[in-house]
């Protein structure tokens, strides 16, 4: 469980083009005690920021409206640092030093017993 009684839960955004992947996600990050603002496009994730107090952001690396290296960048402009986790389908993340820019990047899979590891130890 991320918080304690007495503290906030923490939000995450999650930010999916795959609306059934967002679902599921969505899902099973609030079975792991927090709140989730779930969008399906990076503009939508920036827009969030506005709207929302968010404590760490989940982004799938293939978003269909932009490159999550620029929605990585959108988020930095919006406010002070946050962590963000990278799911990507795709290892080839790991080796292109511009994903750095995130704090984690986690494969994308059916098994998000990482993600969730992921987003625990960043909050």
């Amino acid at each position: 469980m991320p918080a304690k009684p007495s503290e906030p839960i923490p939000t995450v955004l999650l930010v999916d083009g795959d609306e059934i992947q967002s679902l599921m996600s969505k899902r099973e990050l609030e079975s792991e005690g927090y709140r989730v603002v779930c969008v399906h496009s990076g503009e939508d994730a920036i827009a969030a920021f506005e709207q929302e107090k968010i404590d760490a952001v989940v982004a799938d690396a293939l978003l269909p409206d932009m490159h999550v290296l620029d929605l990585i960048d959108g988020i930095a402009a919006k406010r002070r640092r946050i962590p963000i986790v990278v799911n990507s389908p795709h290892t080839v993340c790991n080796h292109n030093f511009r994903y750095w820019a995130a704090d984690a990047i986690v494969e994308k899979s059916s098994d998000m017993h990482k993600l969730f590891a992921q987003v625990a130890a960043l909050l």
